[in-house]
């Protein structure tokens, strides 16, 4: 009986070629985006989670409880110190500085160098008892005595090529580390990966950046981001018990001072998800987006119910011929489950092979930092199936269930167009243009901020300017570089800096103005040289740039009203102390006042800031080209960056780049709805496309009468599409609301946003309405323009 039931299915199939087309395009569009959904899901879920210990292990963070709360995924040396020696819940605690640039040197024959960039860390072998690595040579006790180095299999092979790299020799920094070890290359789903680790102990000798007293190993509040802590409870349930220890320890360690510091454990599982610390995707994103991806299958098996339904009139007589036979309802129910069935096979395959088409297509200009892979076959069948399921029961159950009920005299006669199937079909149609029209409304606007935030006015000038990294330099180094990069034509000026501004990594502390209390609030520091102000363009408000060699500052706009309005007093001549500057406790100066500018990115307000020297923690050489000759400018810059840094390797990138890079979050977030709202509509577009056509081959006979008593083709199209189009604007109406409210949500999340307007609204409607015309105008002007003579033939 089975053969049978598959066999007409496919004749029904074959025989109705356009509208199986339609079906399996859209269902396999569909599935398509959910399979997509369901790896970019699954790696993120997956992220850290593979390690032996995952489910007790915890990472150190700090917050700083100031007039608003400021979050620092790094803890201190010290603290890290304490929770080992003196914690008795924790089995193992790990420290390491990570994604450290250096020039590494391979000596021989052809001496080779290779710049590293956020490639090294410092660690010992405790790092490798916590996260699980592959060690293909030597073993983690390695990295516990000095002057060792551990690299990953890739390394090693670009070093050294096929030769046995253990017992070879790198130099960082004019320090020789020897190969002691190589570990397989980390997997794509971990955020604790590294290619060159060092061991703890020659961290001062490969870095003396880090040996100012060498309060780093003692200071509980000397945090970085890149100071990463991690420790494995012996019960997941203990972290509030060393909470608590870590609460009383801070008490003694900062006295009075003790309530604007805390020290919680943030568990590993959530680490790549906690965006106030170092995760890179919140969530609510993934929920978002399987909701995107449920919508747009229920999209596509809608379409499949309403155009199955409407066939229903084509295949009355089929299903009466059955029923005479001697045909029972639940074999015709078979029937249409089967066709549904098979129909859902054909597009679950086709689906399959766009993913393996489109996945190097989608890594490149979606994923391209975090390339998806395909997962294990297994893992895959299972996701296929559960979307088999759903589709066979979307698919085939209702219009099954409602043509299975169908009496041998209605299907005789031909009169099944009065089955309870035509309000349904509009509330699906309506639906499914909500989610569509919803869509295109957030894709819009997620365009427009993103466009906003790349390029609003930021405070500086971020055009023609060119950033290149020197690692530690000397101060002769920096005098003798600026002055020979001012000579030249095509260089307006340059300066010497820790980074740029609106840069993902930035430094920061209290102040304290004028010999008052130290401020409740926090401010960024822009640390770098008297050319600062002119090579990023900061505008003065009041007073003088800062000179070289004096200790001297500049303040933005906002920090000069806050200091202006606790104290009373103007700022310009006054005295400020800025923790965290090399030169300790020495009191500087303000000199001027800037326009308000952004340390980082417009995702958050602009804050109290600082401008001043530092050249210690100078790392980067910001240049201001003219705009003429570009390329030769650079070539010329290059040339002289290696007579003055002959052990650096020089690479450079354009600010505006930089820039962009900050919202990558959000133009992946953009990039997503754009193709889900553009299968939403190729989908949509696909069922009116069917709709219109079965509309017009139901009422072929009607139209032809119309046409006999002189309807024009303006008037039959006007027909067969007004329905449509009620329900479309009927589907805008219940979409403007709804997508006005998300939106509005999504925005607040942005110190600086765009308005919505209800234009925006306008073009989305009209965008749908002019979309869905252009679905139904060929078939409808098709219909109109055939001969009544034959629709009329059979009466």
């Amino acid at each position: 009986m089975f053969k049978n039931y598959l066999k007409i299915a496919w004749r029904n199939i074959v025989n109705r070629k356009f509208y199986t087309f339609l079906n399996v395009s859209g269902l396999a569009l569909a599935i398509c985006c959910c399979i997509f959904i369901y790896l970019y899901n699954t790696y993120n879920l997956s992220v850290d989670r593979y390690h032996t210990y995952s489910d007790r292990t915890f990472r150190m963070v700090n917050q700083l409880h100031l007039d608003k709360d400021e979050f620092s995924p790094g803890t201190s040396y010290a603290t890290y110190q304490f929770i080992k020696s003196k914690v008795p819940q924790v089995d193992i605690a790990a420290f390491c500085i990570r994604d450290q640039s250096f020039i590494v040197n391979i000596p021989g024959a052809k001496q080779k160098r290779f710049k590293e960039e956020n490639s090294v860390s410092f660690t010992d072998g405790d790092w490798f008892r916590i996260f699980r690595f592959n060690w293909i040579k030597g073993s983690p006790v390695q990295l516990n005595k000095p002057g060792n180095v551990v690299l990953s299999e890739k390394q090693a092979h670009k070093y050294f090529g096929n030769d046995d790299p253990i017992g070879k020799v790198i130099i960082i920094n004019k320090q020789p580390l020897s190969v002691s070890g190589i570990i397989g290359d980390a997997p794509y789903n971990t955020n604790v990966r590294s290619e060159i680790y060092v061991s703890f102990l020659s961290l001062f000798k490969v870095d003396p950046g880090y040996n100012m007293g060498k309060e780093i190993m003692t200071n509980w509040g000397n945090l970085g981001s890149r100071f990463t802590g991690f420790v494995v409870l012996r019960h997941a349930t203990d972290q509030a018990a060393v909470e608590l220890q870590l609460d009383k320890e801070k008490k003694r360690v900062f006295g009075q001072d003790e309530k604007y510091f805390s020290y919680p454990l943030l568990p590993l599982k959530d680490n790549h998800f906690d965006t106030r610390y170092v995760g890179v995707v919140q969530k609510s994103l993934l929920m978002n987006l399987t909701v995107i991806g449920l919508l747009i299958i229920t999209i596509a098996v809608i379409n499949y119910i309403n155009m199955v339904v409407a066939q229903q009139s084509a295949r009355a007589v089929e299903i009466g011929t059955r029923k005479v036979l001697g045909g029972s309802s639940m074999q015709i129910f078979m029937q249409f489950i089967v066709e549904a069935s098979l129909t859902s096979v054909i597009a679950v395959i086709l689906a399959c092979l766009l993913v393996i088409g489109l996945l190097p297509v989608a890594n490149a200009w979606l994923f391209n930092d975090t390339p998806l892979h395909v997962i294990s076959w297994s893992d895959l069948a299972i996701c296929v199936a559960a979307l088999l399921v759903v589709l066979i029961i979307g698919t085939g159950a209702y219009p099954a269930f409602l043509l299975s009920k169908v009496s041998v005299a209605q299907a005789l006669k031909n009169n099944v167009l009065n089955l309870p199937a035509g309000i349904g079909r509009k509330i699906l149609l309506v639906f499914q243009n909500v989610v569509t029209q919803g869509l295109i409304v957030c894709t819009l606007i997620i365009v427009m901020q993103v466009y906003f935030l790349k390029n609003t006015d930021m405070g500086f000038d971020r055009n023609q300017v060119v950033t290149i990294p020197t690692g530690n330099t000397t101060a002769s180094q920096q005098y003798q570089l600026t002055q020979s990069l001012k000579q030249m034509p095509g260089i307006r000026s340059v300066s010497f800096c820790l980074n740029t501004p609106s840069s993902d990594s930035h430094r920061g502390g209290t102040v304290r103005f004028n010999n008052h209390e130290w401020e409740t609030w926090p401010a960024r520091y822009a640390i770098g040289d008297a050319g600062y102000q002119q090579t990023f363009g900061l505008q003065l408000i009041a007073g003088r740039n800062i000179r070289s060699g004096k200790h001297e500052y500049l303040i933005n706009k906002i920090m000069a009203d806050m200091l202006t309005r606790t104290h009373k007093e103007t700022v310009i001549g006054k005295k400020l102390l800025a923790g965290g500057f090399s030169n300790g406790d020495d009191e500087g100066v303000i000199v001027g006042v800037v326009k308000d500018f952004s340390i980082n990115s417009l995702v958050a307000k602009i804050d109290p800031s600082v401008v001043s020297e530092d050249s210690v923690q100078y790392q980067t050489m910001a240049v201001k080209l003219t705009g003429t000759n570009t390329q030769a400018t650079i070539d010329q810059l290059q040339k002289t960056y290696q007579q003055v840094l002959p052990d650096q390797v020089f690479s450079y990138q354009f600010v505006d780049e930089r820039i962009a890079k900050l919202y990558k979050k959000e133009s992946v977030q953009q990039k997503l709805i754009w193709v889900a709202a553009g299968i939403a509509i190729v989908i949509s577009s696909l069922g009116l496309l069917g709709l219109i056509s079965l509309i017009a081959i139901q009422r072929t006979k009607e139209i032809g009468i119309r046409k006999i008593l002189g309807a024009t083709v303006g008037q039959i199209c006007l027909m067969l599409s007004n329905d449509l189009v009620k329900l479309i604007l009927l589907s805008f109406a219940i979409a403007t609301p709804l997508s006005f409210y998300l939106m509005h949500k999504w925005l607040r999340g942005f110190a600086y946003h765009i308005n919505i307007q209800w234009w925006m609204f306008g073009i989305a409607g009209l965008a749908a309405l002019i979309i869905a015309m252009l679905s139904m105008g060929f078939r409808a002007v098709k219909a109109a323009t055939a001969n009544p003579v034959k629709s009329l033939r059979s009466e």
